[in-house]
């Protein structure tokens, strides 16, 4: 009997010595021991049960958990962030602020120390939806020598849903294309995004989220205005010049239209009895071509009033030219003033003076010794008309006497 209670305690000993051994070998060889490990995102949970109850998840105070945990080394030394679960239930709340309690998932065999906040601040909004239109915004450039026509989408606007104070600073929905280097109209299936007043893309439901989009991309070149022009003057009034600008445009259209294009047509300018300078801005005719260029002709008319000035001259200031050899030519008459009228525009006529006009007679159409010979002028200027008081003048030719000189027969000897 004693030797079976024996066996007993020593099986107990044996026992109790492995069990020490073990805790021994656990202690020295996988301890346990504690981690920090924080960035753990906090995951809400039945967000869709809430949304089906009209409210949304608007923001949370804090987006991230640090967690302390323990367990055995080799439980413990790997784990990270991603092995960690926070969630906050969201279901059973009303809108506005609520204090939620973080919960924490472990893997088996770790234990929690300690996490910080315990507690988040949750915004819940009512989700609404909205209607925004949708802009096709152009992005690089196309080659040169072409231009980006307009853009058609299959979507011209999209329903927005979300957190109501997300949707109210919605201000554009964009789709984003790009065209780059582009010779060619091109079609693309454009993902969708929304920005606020700010730049910042929204986090929001978007229906559609592609739009089909087709971008034309024309061919250009310069086309000159064809200005039909018709300005009547009143009477003593004349056109001087007429000046359209710029001549000519950048325009862009489809290839086998633009080949053919040689001026592009605006409305007439029309004017009678005109006695003014007329600036005016032709408008011009819409056809199947793009205007490059945000320009329309100026056309600028100069009207300037005929008008006539008197210069006078004296009959010694005519100039007699071709007087035969040995003659010298006088007029008949006393000298006496003789005017001249010069007409033509008021711009050239003010600046006209007498020293711009030369009077001559041609002696070499006299015939005898005493005649009439025409006046006529001579100027430097281009004349319009002009108006000679006298158109011919009488003249006299008369022979120069030679002059003797002293020969050396008839002269004196000197001493």
């Amino acid at each position: 009997m004693l030797k079976s209670k024996d066996k007993i305690i020593i099986q107990i000993l044996c026992v109790v010595a492995a069990l020490a051994t073990w805790l021994f070998v656990v202690n020295e060889v996988n301890p346990i021991t504690g981690k920090d490990v924080a960035s753990i995102p906090i995951i809400v949970r039945n967000a869709e049960a809430l949304e089906e109850t009209g409210l949304v998840v608007a923001g949370l105070d804090v987006a991230e958990i640090r967690v302390t945990v323990e367990g055995y080394m080799n439980d413990i030394l790997n784990i990270t962030r991603n092995d960690i679960n926070a969630y906050i239930e969201v279901q059973g709340y009303k809108e506005g602020l609520n204090k939620m309690p973080v919960e924490i998932e472990l893997p088996d065999g770790v234990n929690i120390v300690d996490y910080s906040p315990k507690q988040v601040l949750v915004e819940l909004e009512a989700v609404v939806n909205r209607t925004i239109d949708l802009s096709v915004e152009i992005d690089g450039l196309v080659e040169d020598g072409y231009y980006v026509g307009r853009s058609v989408s299959s979507v011209n606007s999209v329903i927005i849903r979300g957190p109501r104070s997300v949707v109210n600073s919605a201000v554009k929905a964009v789709a984003l294309f790009n065209v780059n280097e582009a010779t060619d109209s091109l079609e693309k299936r454009i993902p969708i995004d929304v920005y606020s007043d700010k730049g910042l893309e929204l986090d929001v439901r978007i229906t559609p989220e592609i739009a089909e989009i087709t971008v034309p991309i024309y061919p250009t070149k310069r086309v000159e205005f064809s200005v039909p022009i018709s300005v009547t003057p009143r009477d003593g009034y004349e056109v001087t010049t007429i000046t359209i600008e710029p001549r000519d445009v950048l325009v862009a259209a489809e290839p086998n239209i633009l080949a053919n294009m040689t001026h592009i047509l605006t409305e007439a300018v029309d004017y009678d009895d005109v006695i003014n300078n007329i600036y005016v801005t032709a408008d011009i005719i819409a056809g199947n071509f793009i205007l490059v260029e945000d320009v329309s002709p100026v056309i600028t008319i100069n009207i300037e009033r005929i008008t006539s000035k008197i210069l006078t001259f004296n009959l010694s200031e005519i100039e007699f030219v071709n007087i035969p050899e040995g003659y010298t030519v006088s007029f008949t008459a006393e000298d006496q003033p003789i005017q001249v009228e010069v007409t033509g525009l008021s711009s050239f006529i003010d600046a006209l003076v007498k020293e711009d006009i030369k009077l001559k007679a041609d002696v070499g159409l006299l015939e005898g010794e005493i005649g009439l010979i025409p006046i006529y002028y001579e100027s430097a200027k281009e004349l319009r008309e002009i108006n000679i008081e006298f158109e011919n003048v009488e003249v006299i030719l008369t022979a120069t006497e030679p002059t003797t000189e002293p020969t050396t027969e008839n002269a004196e000897p000197t001493n």
